[in-house]
């Protein structure tokens, strides 16, 4: 078993940040010419995992006292945003696959040793923490375990995956309250014990692979396979006073890494653009080259800052976080909603500009062949998620500063995290 003290850390040789964002770019070229395929497939290509985890990449997904990489939220930010350069999609997964580790505490070690300590080749583990009961699972408690049975769709990482981490209510009465999430937990499962339904065909991210997983009837899980977000607090505050807990931010600070995904395809989408920009004539005028026209530079002008403007409201937000980090302090509940609003931000700014260079790339962009409309797409389906929606973050903060008092709708499973 690997030690689980941060002398061990420091002697594995793990690799910096840095040098995963080189290795990542090395891998630039390979990524973005297998996107296509990676959208007909609705998958990471298997290459791709292969390669990636031969980079360090995974390193992002494992628990540190499993031998992850522990990166600071400024280099899990700077990783994600080269990744997405290359394939968004890829990014996303990464991303998505790391979040869930977070439920590794919420178990006793010689349960979730060997999850992390097994050979594999890929992300480890895949979650689906239930914020609402549709997007959950039920249980019931019989001798030595529980009894789980139900669908969890948006399964991001579960192609890939050995383990999930999966929702489940475990309230038995018929009358539930819809709103009522105190009884909820959290169960560890094989993917092998779980029926894959290839239902992911989606108009943006479609090579993330985030299916359905489901039981074929009920599904046994002992008790030690079983646990609840009161045991997950206790862990990682057993853990942290030894040096071996998470580092602080929790969801928020997973959303705040996440938003270099947006900003990569951003990225990409504006190489692409000034890649042909000198090529491209515009039809029925007099511009034989697009790089003459000073609509092209008004274009360019106003996509770039809207990048620029997301790009600096990110690096706020990781200073931020990385400075709460060092003050060994957690954000507070304005702290993070601020911080959900600016990532609702990123988001929506990016997909934005990088849809603003789609629509002045003319009638040839919409060709599949052409990298821009598979960026769009993937950017404004990674804008659309319930966590980065514009209007209703906005909306929050706007409301917080206003003074209104409302009662959030998020589950106890995302306050936990």
């Amino acid at each position: 078993m690997v030690e689980h003290d941060e002398a061990a850390i420091i002697d594995t040789g793990l690799p910096k940040g840095q040098e995963i964002v080189d290795r990542v770019v090395e891998l630039r070229p390979w990524l973005r010419a297998q996107q296509a395929a990676a959208e007909r497939e609705r998958r990471i290509p298997q290459e791709s995992i292969e390669r990636l985890d031969a980079a360090g990449v995974f390193g992002l997904t494992a628990p540190k006292r499993f031998g992850g990489a522990d990166f600071t939220t400024r280099e899990l930010h700077d990783i994600l945003r080269a990744l997405a350069s290359g394939c968004g999609a890829t990014a996303w997964m990464v991303w998505a696959a790391a979040g869930g580790n977070l439920w590794s505490f919420a178990f006793d070690e010689d349960v979730v040793a060997p999850v992390y300590e097994a050979p594999w080749t890929g992300n480890r583990t895949f979650a689906v923490a239930g914020t609402s009961r549709r997007m959950a699972g039920t249980a019931r408690q019989v001798d030595g375990g529980w009894m789980i049975e139900g669908a969890w769709p948006f399964s991001t990482g579960s192609v890939h995956a050995s383990h999930g981490y999966l929702a489940v209510f475990y309230d038995e009465t018929d009358d539930y309250d819809e709103t009522d999430d105190t009884k909820l937990g959290m169960v560890l499962v094989p993917k092998e014990s779980l029926v894959a339904r290839d239902d992911w065909d989606a108009m943006g991210m479609a090579a993330t692979g985030s299916q359905t997983m489901a039981t074929d009837g009920e599904l046994f899980v002992p008790d030690e396979h079983f646990s609840t977000p009161k045991r997950l607090t206790e862990r990682i505050g057993e853990l942290t006073a030894r040096g071996e807990g998470p580092r602080r931010g929790g969801l928020a600070r997973s959303l705040v890494t996440g938003a270099g995904v947006a900003l990569g395809m951003a990225d990409h989408a504006m190489e692409v653009f000034l890649g042909a920009v000198g090529k491209r004539s515009i039809p029925y005028s007099p511009y034989t080259k697009q790089v003459d026209a000073p609509i092209t530079h008004l274009t360019v002008g106003s996509a770039h800052t809207q990048i620029r403007a997301a790009a600096a409201v990110a690096d706020a937000a990781v200073a931020g976080l990385d400075r709460l980090e060092a003050e060994e302090t957690d954000p507070s509940e304005r702290d993070t909603l601020q911080l959900h609003t600016d990532v609702a931000y990123i988001w929506d700014a990016c997909s934005s500009a990088v849809e603003t260079l789609f629509r002045a790339s003319g009638a040839s962009a919409i060709a599949k062949r052409q990298p821009l409309q598979l960026i769009a797409r993937n950017c404004r389906a990674g804008s659309l998620h319930a966590a980065h929606g514009i209007d209703t973050w906005t909306e929050n903060i706007g409301r917080a500063l206003c003074g209104v008092e409302a009662q959030s709708s998020a589950g106890v499973l995302e306050r936990s995290s």
